[in-house]
């Protein structure tokens, strides 16, 4: 039995026989099926639902899926120095640096996948601290962003918690090793990268025009650019670093010659054990001396069992012109409890900055949550 209104284009039907299907075949029609008998009828309909309901599906697709990322790192240090210019008592203070993001990821009509996102510190600023855009096809991506993507600042010492610079200097214990060889920070400043995945490591090249340029900030570059080369992987239980970055003087600076910075690094895993080595050096680019300087780093850690790591390390940084060799030895204990990580960890530093008798004591316990 069929019932047809002419006015409001609606078709109503009332079938003793099933219904076999709903086909969506344009933007504009639904076309039904309908089998009596062994007969098949095709009816049109046109539909302004059926173009609401396709347009909605497609918009709904276009979204990328959007996670949210954050942390927050809480820090109790201590420090105490000998050297009687300088002597200190176990001062103390309390550190916190929290975090959260966005990032997501989209696989684009062309066949390459975008991915992109921001990270906030949460303080007073809620400054945009970490920034990028990536596109990607195989084993190849490039990046536009800021203090994000794979770089030389990261250590391949297999630390616990924080490494030497951020426990013996950052906590005003008198460490002048720098691990970012004199300020050269391209990966922090506003560049573009490309990356090469293969068996067993990554290959990358990045460009800074301005070392002090962020993101948002359009300033032209009149030098001081920085680029960075660097090779990274494990395979067979051996990890392995190899990089290079590279200061350029601003146009109108004569003196001196390009900064430069070096690294490569080694470790090993036999069962829940990795030792590491890593070398650091140097060159400022300036004819003074004291422009260059050579730092080694030595670590071995265990994990004990699923929830505790241990770690002990040593560092020893030299300068040219200076007799006095800078030195650090650090003990790290990691504890997981299950979504709190807990790290405590004792350095002891001696002639801090290059300097004779300037010896100190620093304790650091962190938190970390992450969400």
């Amino acid at each position: 039995m069929l019932h047809y209104c002419n006015k409001n284009r609606i078709l109503l039907f009332f079938i003793k026989e099933s219904v076999k299907s709903t086909i969506l075949v344009s933007n504009s029609y639904i076309v039904n099926v309908l089998t009596t008998k062994g007969k098949t009828m095709l009816n049109n309909l046109k539909t302004t639902t059926a173009l609401v309901g396709a347009l909605s599906i497609a918009a709904t697709a276009a979204v990328a899926e959007t996670k949210v990322t954050g942390n927050i790192e809480q820090t109790f240090a201590t420090v105490s120095q000998d050297l009687a210019a300088n002597e200190v008592d176990g001062k103390r203070g309390f550190g916190t640096e929290s975090n959260i993001g966005l990032k997501a990821s989209k696989d684009l009509d062309n066949g390459m996948t975008a991915k992109y996102g921001f990270t906030l510190e949460a303080d007073s600023t809620a400054k945009s601290d970490t920034k990028y855009l990536t596109l990607g096809s195989g084993n190849f991506s490039t990046t536009i962003g800021e203090d994000t993507g794979h770089n030389l600042n990261s250590s391949i010492i297999p630390f616990v918690s924080d490494n030497f610079e951020t426990i013996g200097g950052s906590t005003g214990g008198g460490l002048n090793f720098d691990s970012h060889g004199s300020s050269l920070n391209p990966h922090e400043s506003a560049h573009i990268s490309f990356d090469f995945k293969f068996d067993g490591g990554k290959a990358t090249y990045r460009y800074a025009p301005n070392n002090t340029n962020k993101a948002g900030d359009s300033t032209i570059s009149d030098g001081s650019s920085q680029t960075e080369y660097l090779v990274s992987g494990k395979f067979n239980g051996i990890g392995y670093v190899a990089g290079k970055m590279i200061g350029e003087e601003a146009n109108s600076d004569d003196a001196g010659d390009e900064g430069d910075y070096r690294v490569l690094g080694l470790t090993y895993t036999y069962n829940n054990i990795t030792f590491g080595v890593e070398e650091r050096d140097t060159d400022t680019g300036s004819t003074a001396a004291g422009s260059e300087k050579d730092a080694r780093q030595y670590g071995i850690a265990a994990a004990i069992n699923d929830n505790t790591s241990i770690g002990v390390y040593m560092l020893k940084n030299e300068k040219d012109a200076t007799s006095t060799e800078e030195e650090a030895k650090m003990i790290q204990l990691g504890y997981n409890l299950g979504g709190l990580g807990v790290q405590v960890s004792y350095m002891q530093i001696e002639d801090a900055n290059y300097t004779a008798g300037a010896d100190a004591d620093v304790v650091q316990i962190k938190t970390t949550q992450k969400f």
